[in-house]
């Protein structure tokens, strides 16, 4: 079982763990803001979290284990793993793709890729994104809730 821990109730030491992570560079690589972030600015972004509808961050947690980051930003989604942790891409899209069709009741959901992320890519691919934009550097990539459906119908 997973438990999703909304960015705005994380404690002292999960805002730090947090942190840790989106400033690790094997993180920050594939984000479009590549320099570190400072805590002020992460509690800064922590505390407008909490007036915004649009914008949805959890930290992912498996048993003990923090196992990543996942976020829902309108329609586009996001995700990086614990940086020690591997092999667990499947549980990330799985949780953010459930709480943006169940809970948020979105019809489609989205991803924003750098093109030279061929693991993304893939992840993206196996749960039944498809490109919809191709430009000098990034993909953006859609998951249709119907289509999702019917590929969930498939594996039962």
């Amino acid at each position: 079982m997973h438990e999703n821990i909304n960015f705005i109730d994380l404690n002292e030491d999960e805002i730090k763990l947090v942190l840790c992570w989106r400033n690790n560079p094997a993180i920050k690589r594939w984000m479009h803001t590549k320099e570190d972030i400072s805590l002020e600015n992460h509690l800064n972004f922590i505390k407008r979290l909490n007036n915004n509808s649009s914008k949805d961050y959890f930290l992912v947690k498996k048993g003990n284990d923090y196992i990543g980051v996942i976020d829902l930003n309108d329609c586009f989604l996001g995700i990086y793993a614990n940086p020690e942790k591997k092999r667990v891409g499947d549980i990330l899209l799985s949780e953010i793709i459930k709480f943006a069709f169940n809970k948020k009741k979105l019809s489609s959901l989205k991803a924003e890729v750098f093109k030279e992320n061929a693991t993304a890519i893939k992840l993206y691919k196996r749960f039944g994104f498809t490109t919809i934009e191709d430009n000098k550097t990034m993909l953006v990539m859609k998951l249709n809730n119907k289509e999702y459906q019917n590929i969930l119908n498939q594996i039962k």
